[in-house]
């Protein structure tokens, strides 16, 4: 047995190069007026069972769905919620990829699920668990523009609520894991405290679901072991971007789950087994076998498919041999 494995969230999309990339084709014909909704549902189909298979055939333990049928983290949701608009592209973070603005215009209020018809064809194609992810209310807010609530605290909590209605349903539909992505949150200490009650609407309305508050692309060390405090049973932290979060492991509460980043999400060289060994092992010394997760530091879909694929199966072989 070795430990845990585990993917951040998102996959690269389009095929090992040569190869046809129909999603793609059918969004095309689709403006052309020669394909249907019903193509382009059955193109993403196949992209899923294609990313689900490539995750399970490395041995990732713990899968997504690669967000095989977003344009980005937030738009999903963001055009499935009363109160907001989709607004121009902007880039996300410091990453050469990007996102659409969400625009808020009225009252946040819940329409129904966004992300629980993905979950259950995912769920229903793999073998092993999947893992849901969900933007963070802070992340979530602090990517919008508000031009209704003009309070920032007002509009975290009112995202905050549609989420937790999100995650409701996603429990229902079966899952025992829900990530709340949070990378806004490096940025923002201070915003700790909203996060704290944000986490609190989410994680309350949940029975069993192990609810876990991802950060990535750099360290939490402004947060501290503050962090730690939020009510979920894990945390992701980046070990690629933010090597000093090594300083956080020794105050973290027994128990807990650490989702730990430690491939290069954004960078195709393959780390070297041993350096990444050598890492995990200090890990260990902090955080019990059975709590630690190893994961790539972010979502895959910065790198080629091939790329993608050949880290998940380094990921997944030093799992084996620390194990």
């Amino acid at each position: 047995m070795g430990l845990t494995t585990t993917v951040v969230g998102s996959y690269p999309k389009p095929p090992d190069e040569g190869k046809p990339f129909v999603v793609r084709k059918t969004l095309h014909a689709i403006e052309r007026g020669d394909a249907t909704a019903d193509d382009l549902r059955a193109a993403q189909d196949d992209l899923v069972s294609a990313i689900i298979g490539e995750q399970e055939a490395a041995g990732i333990d713990i899968v997504t769905d690669g967000q095989a049928r977003w344009d980005d983290i937030l738009t999903p949701f963001a055009s499935n919620i009363a109160g907001f608009e989709i607004g121009p592209l902007l880039r996300l973070f410091d990453n050469n990829v990007y996102y659409r603005r969400p625009v808020c215009t009225g009252a946040v209020e819940w329409r129904g699920p966004s992300s629980v018809e993905a979950f259950n064809y995912a769920s229903s194609v793999a073998t092993r668990p999947v893992k849901a992810v969900i933007p963070g209310p802070i992340t979530f807010a602090r990517l919008s523009l508000d031009e209704h609530y003009y309070d920032h605290g007002r509009f975290v909590y009112a995202i905050a609520e549609v989420l937790a209605q999100e995650a409701a349903e996603l429990e229902a539909a079966g899952a025992r894991y829900i990530q709340i992505d949070e990378p806004a949150l490096l940025g923002a200490p201070e915003d700790l405290a909203l996060a704290t009650n944000a986490v609190e609407a989410i994680a309350s309305g949940l029975a069993e679901a192990h609810v876990l508050v991802a950060t990535y692309f750099g360290d939490a060390k402004r947060l501290g072991t503050e962090l730690f405090r939020l009510p979920a049973q894990g945390f992701g932290l980046d070990f690629a971007a933010g090597p000093e979060n090594v300083e956080l492991l020794p105050d973290v509460p027994q128990g807990t789950t650490i989702q730990a980043g430690v491939l290069d999400a954004r960078n195709t060289r393959l780390e070297d087994p041993a350096e990444v060994a050598s890492l995990v092992e200090r890990l260990l010394e902090h955080v019990a076998p059975e709590n630690l997760w190893l994961s790539p530091s972010a979502g895959l879909e910065f790198l080629p498919r091939e790329k993608a694929r050949a880290k998940l199966q380094r990921l997944a072989d030093i799992a084996k041999e620390v194990g």
